[in-house]
């Protein structure tokens, strides 16, 4: 008889460890298939949340994405968008996820459009090797409007350059401690350092060394401020960012009319905050040959009318189109250039306004006091510097996010005289108001509007004409001269000057003795009727008030209208005589 299986505990046990491995090989199962299943769809959410097309599906990634779509990286290269706005290896990264996950949630929140989106491109994604990695964009010569430009200048060191710059900067060091001591020395190279506009610092300069040695010339000082300053700016460099140069722009030629904005389109603000703040004209960083070539062709100045035989050819006014049988009056920079005429004296309105940055432009941001507890002022290009590698190189801050906005840019118009008589108008408010009257060709009684002075075709402003200092006046103080017509139009135009003065000077004789001799004949008519010594007050009057702005303002500043207004004066004056006769 066969013996029965044992019976107890460990029998008893066999099932339930049996279905304990069944459950657990299920829930393996069930385990790794969900994660292939879960990592299909991470894969094909990767795949379709990269595309272009999903971030354009956030309506205000719209113009965005329009305006990556007309650009060569959307339009040719089909660069995705995550392969610049995220570095290389970062999209991938839980930072990249909480990144993304962020902008959902402030769109779905409804927290989105208060400002623009911040998304930021490293220099890295740029410098890819499928994108420039190669550099070869280094040495390609560029043009930005008409001026030229070298990524290599710009972005890769200049030992040469550099080491010239502070070897010269020792010199003037060792010389102006020579001359002044080191304590003095301390004061001036404070105030050579400080970031404020160029013409003030350099006064300062002059006043300040002038207290210790007088013979100290201007242009050492002017010298020693840029090479502090150029030292600072040629460091800044480093913490430039692709994007400070490169940048979206909303507006752009055609936006608005079926045309997007422009993705990365070159911002010239950015050259123009870098060369020109705290710069003076044609100086340092803002010297106009270090950008631009002159024009190669000639320039229309105006309109000569053809003349009449046996008579001398009048000009045309200025701005008006030609007229048939008109000979056009032209210049060549190459001339102006080879007689060392400035830049300045037909351009000094290129540079309007500048790239100031306050205190409370920082305050728009930092909100708590230790934000601000290095900010002192005047400000030093050294703090400056700091400033600019927080900023530029860790936040990717641009330069209008900070700055002030510099216009580069000529005026059409004649207000391109008060760029010009900026300096003059800080201690001499509407000083020179007779000279810009005359020059406009506006502000008499007789003749309230008539032709401009001519040379406002050439844009000629105030330095054009008066290109020397004189030290009898004061520091800074110019005056005409004839050296400054030969310059630009040759020998022949000296005897011209000559003429036109000796023509004023006529002019003004004969006008004062029709006023004067008005004048007596008002004096002795005391019985004549009241409407005629009225009428005869007003005709003198008025011929007074042209003759003192002629006077005033110099007629040599228009000689077409200071004639005319010189002849309305005599003519008043017999006028008012004749009426006054018994």
């Amino acid at each position: 008889m066969a013996e029965s299986a044992p019976q107890g505990p460990a029998s008893a046990a066999r099932p339930r460890m049996s279905r304990w491995k069944r459950f657990l090989i299920r829930f393996t199962v069930f385990v790794a298939v969900m994660a292939i299943l879960g990592g299909v769809f991470l894969a094909v959410a990767e795949h379709h949340t990269s595309q272009p097309q999903f971030c354009s599906s956030c309506h205000i990634m719209e113009p965005y994405y329009d305006s990556w779509a007309a650009d060569l990286h959307g339009d040719k290269l089909q660069v995705a968008c995550v392969e610049c706005h995220y570095a290389p290896g970062e999209q991938t990264t839980l930072k990249a996820k909480f990144r993304g996950l962020s902008q959902a949630a402030s769109y779905f929140s409804g927290r989105y459009g208060a400002g623009r989106p911040r998304a930021h491109v490293s220099n890295a994604s740029c410098l890819t090797s499928k994108c420039h990695g190669d550099l070869a964009f280094m040495d390609k010569p560029l043009l930005l409007g008409n001026a030229k430009f070298l990524h290599s200048r710009h972005l890769q060191p200049q030992t040469e350059r550099d080491q010239a710059t502070a070897k010269r900067l020792a010199e003037l060091q060792a010389l102006l401690k020579g001359k002044i001591g080191d304590e003095a020395f301390g004061k001036l190279d404070a105030v050579a350092a400080e970031a404020g506009p160029a013409e003030d610092r350099y006064t300062r300069l002059v006043a300040l060394s002038h207290a210790s040695d007088p013979s100290l010339p201007r242009e050492t000082l002017v010298e020693f401020s840029q090479l502090r300053h150029r030292e600072v700016r040629t460091r800044q460099l480093a913490d430039l960012q692709c994007t400070n140069c490169h940048a979206y722009h909303q507006k752009g030629p055609g936006v608005g009319h079926g045309r997007a904005g422009q993705h990365f389109q070159v911002s010239t603000s950015t050259c123009f905050t870098c060369h020109f703040n705290n710069e003076g004209f044609n100086t340092g960083t803002s010297t106009c040959m270090t950008c631009h070539n002159p024009p190669q062709n000639e320039i229309t100045v105006h309109a000569k009318m053809q003349a009449e035989p046996g008579k001398e050819a009048e000009p045309g006014k200025v701005g008006e189109p030609a007229a048939p049988g008109t000979e056009l009056v032209k210049m060549n920079h190459a001339q102006i250039l080879a007689n060392k005429v400035a830049c300045i004296s037909c351009h000094a309105d290129a540079i309007q306004k500048d790239a100031v940055v306050t205190r409370r432009d920082c305050e728009r941001c930092h909100d708590q006091p230790r934000f601000l507890q290095d900010w002192k002022e005047p400000i030093t290009v050294d703090l400056v510097q700091k400033y600019h590698a927080v900023h530029v190189e860790q936040q990717r801050a641009k330069c209008l996010d900070c700055h002030a906005e510099i216009q580069h840019k000529l005026i059409h118009n004649g207000d391109f005289v008060a760029s010009a008589l900026a300096d003059c108008a800080r201690c001499h408010p509407n000083h020179h108001a007779s000279q810009v009257d005359l020059l406009l060709g506006r502000g008499g009684s007789a003749v309230p509007q008539s032709t401009p002075n001519l040379m406002f075709g050439s844009r000629t402003n105030c330095t054009g004409c008066h290109p020397q200092v004189d030290g009898k006046v004061h520091d800074g103080a110019t005056k005409a001269t004839v050296q400054a017509c030969v310059n630009c139009h040759g020998d022949r135009h000296k005897d011209t000057y000559d003429q036109w003065k000796q023509a004023i000077e006529f002019g003004v004789t004969e006008a004062e003795e029709a006023q004067q001799t008005a004048r007596k004949a008002l004096e002795d008519a005391k019985d004549a009727p009241p409407d005629v010594r009225k009428k005869a007050e007003k005709l003198i009057a008025d011929a007074e008030t042209d003759l003192r702005l002629v006077k005033t303002g110099n007629g040599m500043h228009n000689v077409t209208y200071a004639m005319e207004l010189l002849d309305a004066v005599t003519s008043r004056c017999r006028e008012a005589a004749g009426l006054l006769q018994p």
